[in-house]
């Protein structure tokens, strides 16, 4: 008996899905929405050069008042990849049933490790370049149910891998952890920093990091602005900043490694660290997302997000849609698995030898 009511259970909530994937929900209303938002609030039209009324004409046109919700959603995720923004986001009231809304590329290194497990083979392949060339046993950190902080050391250098840079709720253990990796990299004589597979997080643990890079008495910082609702126009250029934080900092040479999938937060990191003159960023260019996400819902409680706002470098390059070049260009590929090397870390390591015998 207990067993057909769970099967009479998962019936109404598979019936209820359908029926709200096949429902007509006011489209032409919740498409002239979505549109306009963006066309207040969005930052990059001008800078991606993208034609915003034009591409409503062509989109619109696609809808009529008898368009259902999987088709209103399905054009819309077509309208909304014009903008190849990672930071554009939609999603449905419903069971999208594995649509994917992302925007219209895929990452070089997810193209190259298609798999769970072709990634794992390549972070096995990390451990084995790392440990191979003297460095310790990972040093795990577990900052959440899933996300993990991880450093090594070896006689000559430090390594810290950040795959996430941490929401709001893991800020205190995210700093225990940074403070206790950077205390144990002083004495060493360079520091490779990974963040191939960082897709973002929290700025202000962006921040946070780079503290503990920037030398007693320095500062470094970049530059931000909004876009003002409804108007083509912009906020004044804010300066965001960052000055030397915590007990110890790491001002020897520096490595950063990234990926096209490093990205948002991480990025802002790299944004802040590209201006100290002891580091060099290798691997391939950032993503090229920085802005916040600016959220809002559709009447029909789809949840929406857009980037509304403009970071520049200290310099005041925008690197938006672009990413952030490395100053050496290094990209991980499958190939890397099969000759047992990671080329990455192996020219990191170089460099980093190479400053130390100057």
């Amino acid at each position: 008996m207990k067993n057909i009511f769970v099967i009479l259970i998962f019936l109404l909530l598979y019936k209820a899905g359908v029926s709200q994937i096949s429902q007509i929900d006011s489209p032409v209303k919740n498409f002239d929405q979505l549109w306009k938002e963006f066309d207040m609030r969005y930052a990059n039209f001008e800078l991606k050069k993208i034609n915003w009324k034009e591409i409503y004409i062509n989109y619109r046109n696609q809808i009529s008042e008898k368009t259902t919700n999987i088709e209103l959603f399905e054009i819309c995720c077509l309208m909304l990849q014009e903008l190849n923004d990672g930071h554009v986001t939609i999603e449905p009231n419903f069971d999208e049933n594995d649509i994917d809304c992302g925007p219209p590329y895929e990452f070089t290194l997810e193209v190259e490790f298609d798999s769970d497990d072709k990634i794992k083979d390549f972070e096995s392949l990390v451990d084995y370049e790392l440990e191979n060339r003297g460095f310790s046993k990972p040093i795990m950190k577990k900052l959440s149910d899933d996300t993990n902080f991880q450093y090594r050391v070896s006689n000559s250098f430090g390594y810290l891998r950040l795959d996430e840079i941490t929401e709001k709720f893991t800020f205190g253990k995210y700093k225990r952890a940074i403070d206790e990796s950077i205390k144990a990299f002083q004495h060493k004589q360079g520091l490779i920093i990974d963040l191939r597979f960082n897709g973002g997080g929290w700025d202000y643990n962006a921040y946070v990091l780079a503290s503990r890079f920037v030398p007693k008495g320095k500062t470094i910082g970049h530059f931000e602005r909004n876009r003002i609702k409804g108007k083509k126009a912009f906020t004044p250029l804010k300066y965001r900043r960052v000055k030397s934080g915590g007990k110890n900092q790491f001002t020897e040479p520096i490595v950063i490694l990234t990926s096209d999938y490093t990205a948002s937060a991480a990025e802002v990191f790299v944004l802040l660290m590209k201006e100290l003159p002891n580091v060099t960023i290798i691997g391939d260019n950032t993503e090229g997302i920085f802005s916040d996400m600016y959220e809002f819902k559709l009447p029909n409680k789809w949840n929406v997000s857009l980037s509304n706002q403009q970071y520049f470098s200290e310099t005041k390059v925008n690197y938006e849609g672009n990413g952030i070049p490395p100053n050496i260009q290094i990209i991980n590929s499958i190939i890397d698995i099969e000759n047992q090397e990671d080329p990455v870390i192996k020219s990191a390591i170089y460099h980093l030898e190479k400053q130390n015998n100057r």
